[in-house]
């Protein structure tokens, strides 16, 4: 029996260097390796982003956004690129990568005021596990920005550093009612992964 998956927008944050780049593309290898289509939303600033080949190689339709203001520019024309590929794919997932200023919980604000009320939006926080305390020290309401409306809060590097659960606590608070999914993007296998945030996200 063929399933016809529901569209679904999955949405990552996340600090330059949490690893962000690695695990959308281990997740969304896993999500085309079991025939499921993927249209990706990348926003460019910076010029770090999803390997163009994988892309390719993929088969997936890439939106680029450009814009200099994170909240108002760039939130506009993700909502805008959300509803045209929706109107001309409708694939089974759009994956989301936002820029390290972003915030979930505006991006999760404009979807409710102006979007689709029946999509699924999923979102992800992704955190580094060995540059936490510091960041934590001087940056707790960046932090606190960067976490809060996430479902899924990926602790990254674990094998760099080993999250204390003091510092999973803190996480935990940050993120009221998330799964905390400590990781090594570096090791882990992308199915794993993939089924680690399904689990978490639903």
């Amino acid at each position: 029996i063929q399933v016809r998956y529901e569209m679904k927008l999955l949405i990552f944050s996340g600090f330059l260097g949490s690893g962000k780049t690695t695990i959308i593309q281990k997740v969304i290898r896993s999500m085309t390796a079991r025939g499921e289509t993927v249209a990706i939303i990348e926003n460019e600033i910076g010029k770090v982003g999803i390997d163009q080949e994988l892309l390719a190689e993929t088969g997936i339709k890439i939106t680029p956004l450009f814009g200099g203001c994170v909240c108002c520019q760039i939130s506009g024309d993700l909502l805008t690129a959300t509803q045209k590929i929706q109107a001309e794919i409708n694939p089974d997932w759009i994956v989301v990568e936002l820029t390290g200023m972003a915030t979930l919980t505006k991006i999760i604000d404009l979807f409710a005021r102006y979007g689709d009320p029946d999509l699924p939006i999923l979102t992800v926080a992704i955190v580094d596990a060995s540059r936490w305390e510091v960041l934590y020290k001087i940056a707790t309401p960046l932090l606190e920005q960067q976490l809060q409306g996430a479902k899924a809060v990926v602790v990254n590097k674990i094998d760099v550093t080993m999250p204390s659960p003091q510092l999973l606590d803190q996480m935990a608070r940050l993120a009221p009612g998330a799964a905390i999914l400590p990781i090594a993007a570096s090791e882990i296998n992308g199915v794993e992964l993939l089924s680690r945030l399904e689990e978490a996200l639903y």
